[in-house]
């Protein structure tokens, strides 16, 4: 099946254009399933501590996070400040993204949203943002935070993406990824929002727009 770019009236150098644009988009999806083939190939990560989060008031561990039959778990871990009255606006936007697929998502993997936040916070904040189709866990203490990478110092939280694997040895440490890259920019977990693809999409492309907590 050929598939028309363009609409009626399009010009001859905008359909050629769009012909080699789309040559370069085949080229991008190569590229992202080599590295996703690469990102699977990773050798196994460590065993790790079996950290303890609240699921509101039940206190839980993180070998419990997994269901049975579903050994893997993505997490993405809030940044949060104890001063400030709201949540990164920047972590909310991707969480927000997280619940919309996280009923398709568990289907296969265990997903949950993490944060440092007290379990009262996160569940005032969660509530506010619609956060209703993913699980939301408060850490028990600040290790967890801290072995990852989520934290780097006291009240100083990063923003991150995890993968976790529960094998017979206990939970192994699969993935972790943060929004930046160790060239100081910005896109590392791009690919885990749907709004940064979609800007992408636009003659206007993402421009300096930021997200903030009053959209919702």
């Amino acid at each position: 099946m050929k598939y028309t770019w363009g609409m009626p009236g399009a010009s001859a150098q905008y359909d050629a254009a769009r012909q080699q644009l789309c040559s370069e988009e085949m080229d991008l999806r190569d590229h992202i399933e080599r590295v996703a083939e690469s990102r699977r190939a990773l050798p196994p990560g460590p065993v790790v501590r079996d950290y303890e989060f609240f699921d509101g008031a039940k206190r839980l561990k993180l070998s419990e996070l997994f269901e049975e039959g579903k050994p893997f778990l993505a997490m993405y871990h809030v940044m949060y400040w104890p001063e400030e009255n709201e949540f990164c606006p920047m972590c909310s936007m991707w969480a927000d993204s997280w619940n919309g697929v996280a009923p398709h998502v568990g289907q296969r993997a265990n997903i949950v949203l993490a944060s440092l936040a007290p379990p009262e916070r996160l569940k005032s904040w969660a509530q506010r943002r619609g956060w209703d189709r993913i699980r939301l866990l408060a850490d028990a203490d600040d290790s967890f935070a801290e072995d990852t990478g989520a934290q780097h110092g006291k009240g100083k939280p990063i923003s991150t993406a995890l993968v976790f694997e529960k094998t017979p040895e206990g939970v192994r440490h699969r993935y972790t990824a943060h929004p930046e890259f160790d060239d100081g920019s910005w896109r590392g977990i791009d690919q885990l929002c749907a709004t940064w693809p979609m800007f992408d999409l636009l003659p206007s492309g993402r421009d300096e727009w930021h997200p903030t907590n009053d959209t919702v």
